[in-house]
């Protein structure tokens, strides 16, 4: 079943990547929606009602409404949005915001994550203690050697890694994990440039990839394959990366990169 809605979905999740590419809400940020397969199975509405809509935002007209308690098919993601599988035989897209994990096509997975409702408080991030470690991981230094290696074809400068950056990249894809969303917006911590306040590092300019696989090499094919994501690893004036890794349940893998002017 799950092969058939597969091939279903092949021309309509091209034509909805291309439609959904777009830049951030501020110009000195690409971002982008990029169709994802998912290993999660099923998910549980946990709001009273969520719409199905036609898109990955609630400007997307609705066709169709889905009650609490009500368990559909996953068939992907774009973006903080599950393209879902209804059993009216019904293709749409909801927001994983208001959802919980019922089950993974990985039967390994132990635990359900759940997704936490937001509130309408503003974010109060936290900073972690100290007990920090320096030393860049052989993950985050063969996505460093991939970017560079890009920037090197096409006549660009390679990008220089950074502690603090670094610490940022990491605690991004931590909070993507544990938090489990997809999003340039942390629940907890804001936009990309609001975290990069809290953290206290200066910039001229920065943008943000996320991307969930279960390798370094696939995500890299992937956010290479998406114009938005690729702009920014082959932005001409960008000179600073952090790069953060953390094991998903979801994907296998999340990853932030976050790229700087200094």
């Amino acid at each position: 079943m799950k092969k058939s809605i597969r091939q279903r979905l092949a021309l309509y999740c091209f034509t909805t990547m291309i439609m959904f590419s777009f830049m951030f809400s501020q110009p000195i940020v690409a971002k982008s929606y990029v169709f994802k397969w998912s290993n999660i199975k099923e998910i549980e509405v946990t709001a009273t009602y969520l719409n199905i809509r036609t898109g990955p935002g609630t400007s997307y007209t609705i066709i169709g409404t889905l009650s609490r308690g009500t368990v559909v098919n996953v068939v992907g993601s774009l973006g903080s949005w599950y393209v879902i599988h209804t059993d009216r035989d019904m293709i749409g897209l909801i927001s994983s915001t208001y959802t919980r994990v019922k089950s993974y096509y990985n039967t390994n997975t132990s635990q359900t994550p759940t997704t936490p409702t937001p509130t309408p408080q503003a974010p109060t991030p936290t900073t972690p203690a100290d007990s920090y470690s320096y030393a860049i991981t052989a993950d985050e230094q063969q996505m460093i050697d991939l970017i560079n290696a890009e920037r090197s074809k096409n006549g660009l400068s390679a990008l220089k890694a950074d502690i603090s950056v670094m610490k940022v990249a990491r605690i991004k894809a931590e909070d993507l994990s544990k938090n489990q969303y997809f999003s340039h917006d942390s629940p907890k911590y804001g936009s990309p440039f609001e975290m990069l306040k809290t953290f206290g590092v200066a910039y001229k300019a920065a943008g943000e990839n996320i991307a969930g696989n279960t390798s370094v090499s696939a995500a890299h094919k992937a956010l290479m394959n998406s114009p938005g994501h690729r702009a920014n690893i082959l932005k001409t004036n960008f000179d600073t990366i952090g790069i953060g890794i953390y094991n998903d349940a979801r994907y296998g893998k999340v990853f932030a990169q976050i790229f700087l002017q200094k």
